[in-house]
């Protein structure tokens, strides 16, 4: 079996844990890629402002608050004029959240924990 490769320079890591942030940014960038990261909504909405990014890995609960901020960066990126593709990540599989992220094309929705090896 072939693996496919996708061209992506630089990525957006969004979530609140730091651990998981910088495992993220570790493995990323020592794969070759570009890592910017952000550890809220507000953050990653600065970053998406001024920066192109060729793909967003997000955290769908940011804050245990919230909720869905992951589906809310979706939602905000679909959008934009570039439209990278989002990976979305969750703790919580949920149905409704689930629905949510293909409702707003979220290119991948993956449950925690996920491994970084190919």
């Amino acid at each position: 079996m072939q693996r496919r490769r996708f061209v992506c320079e630089r990525l957006l890591v969004v979530d609140d844990d730091e651990n998981v942030r910088r495992t993220y940014e570790a493995h990323f960038t020592k794969s070759g890629f570009e890592v910017h990261s952000a550890a809220s909504l507000a953050e990653a909405a600065e970053r998406l402002a001024g920066t192109r990014y060729d793909a967003v890995i997000a955290d769908v609960c940011l804050t245990p608050q919230l909720g869905s901020e992951g589906l809310a960066i979706a939602a905000y990126l679909r959008h934009l004029k570039t439209d990278p593709p989002v990976v979305v990540l969750t703790a919580y599989g949920l149905p409704d959240r689930a629905e949510a992220a293909a409702r707003l094309g979220v290119d991948a929705f993956l449950h925690k924990p996920v491994s970084l090896v190919w």
